[in-house]
């Protein structure tokens, strides 16, 4: 646009980001600035088990409720980790990013969640299906333990690092996985139950 004596330079836009409404800017500058990506960072996505979006920048659990933690306990993201950001926002990050990590420090003890995964090493076989599908680090791994005076491959889980997501008890082929007070029996009975009282209806209908 021709400039005018208080501006060199009118930007006539359209903002697609809201209404799509027609916007006359004044400015003195106009400055072309190229989008960000980000850095390939396969490898610690694979170390700290965390999530990346489509665009490869790491996401957080809930950009409004929890915006700088990872759906990994303990790990937080700060600044251009989570996307393109101005200086100000990547301060301001990394301050909600280091008060969660001080008041994590601050307790000095950290409580674990009891609802854990379970191995019985009677039914397990070794097949290893439930450390390939497991996304925590170490939290279940297959060791060599003697059986009948054989040695055998068992999974064993740590339970500081098992998060209870309860995807390795799916993956078992031998049903050889629980988690503590979400038991498999427990589901089956409560099924069960919920049959029992719908077949009295459903006969006297």
């Amino acid at each position: 646009a021709p400039p005018d004596d208080d501006f060199p330079l009118l930007l006539r836009v359209r903002d697609y980001l809201t209404w799509g409404e027609a916007l006359e800017l004044p400015v003195d500058l106009v400055v072309l600035a190229v989008g960000m990506m980000p850095n390939p960072v396969d490898d610690l996505i694979t170390l700290l088990k965390v999530s990346p979006g489509t665009d490869r920048f790491l996401l957080e659990v809930h950009p409004k409720l929890r915006p700088v933690e990872t759906a990994v306990p303990g790990i937080v993201l700060a600044g251009t980790a989570q996307g393109p950001m101005n200086i100000q926002e990547s301060c301001a990050a990394a301050a909600a990013a280091a008060s969660k990590v001080a008041g994590l420090l601050s307790q000095g003890q950290v409580e674990l969640d009891p609802f854990v995964a379970y191995v019985d090493p009677d039914r397990c076989d070794g097949t290893g299906r439930c450390v390939e599908v497991c996304q925590y680090e170490d939290a279940i791994v297959l060791q060599t333990a003697g059986v009948n005076g054989r040695s055998a491959q068992k999974a064993v889980v740590t339970p500081a690092n098992c998060a209870g997501c309860g995807v390795c008890v799916g993956a078992c082929p031998n049903r050889a996985i629980d988690l503590l007070g979400w038991r498999l029996q427990q589901y089956e009975a409560m099924i069960d139950a919920i049959v029992a009282e719908e077949l009295p209806a459903l006969a006297t209908a």
